[in-house]
């Protein structure tokens, strides 16, 4: 079965492209968890399922371009799931790693930190 979704009575549509920010609409459309179109409520046909935003902006996700997000998430202080669950209710929908690896007890001789390299880089590779 079809998976349809309307977003409706959308105040604002940001569209993300510098030159041309706002999109003109208060609905869009959704097939199979992709964007189909964008245009008036009235325009578009009726889904099994609608999402009635009572007239918030609706913008792309954002990009967070320097997080230093930690291997694992087993201690308090770390909870790197709930760093990242809090910067998708912000809008954040990818993130990109500055590249640092935390760790407890992290290695520091050449050997080691080259492995923690590489078991980083493969941690973060589906997401």
């Amino acid at each position: 079965m079809e998976n349809n979704l309307l977003i409706k009575n959308i105040g604002r549509i940001v569209s993300g492209d510098f030159d041309d920010p706002i999109v003109v609409g208060d609905a869009i459309l959704v097939r199979d968890g992709i964007i189909e179109k964008v245009g008036f409520f009235d325009e578009l046909p009726l889904c099994n399922m609608a999402i009635d935003v009572r007239g918030a902006t609706v913008c792309p996700g954002l990009i967070d371009s320097h997080v230093h997000p930690v291997i694992g998430d087993y201690t308090p202080r770390q909870r790197v799931v709930d760093f990242i669950a809090s910067s998708v209710h912000g809008g954040v929908t990818r993130m990109i790693s500055a590249g640092e690896v935390h760790m407890p007890g992290r290695p520091t001789g050449a050997v080691g930190t080259k492995a923690l390299a590489i078991v980083g880089s493969k941690s973060w590779d589906a997401y």
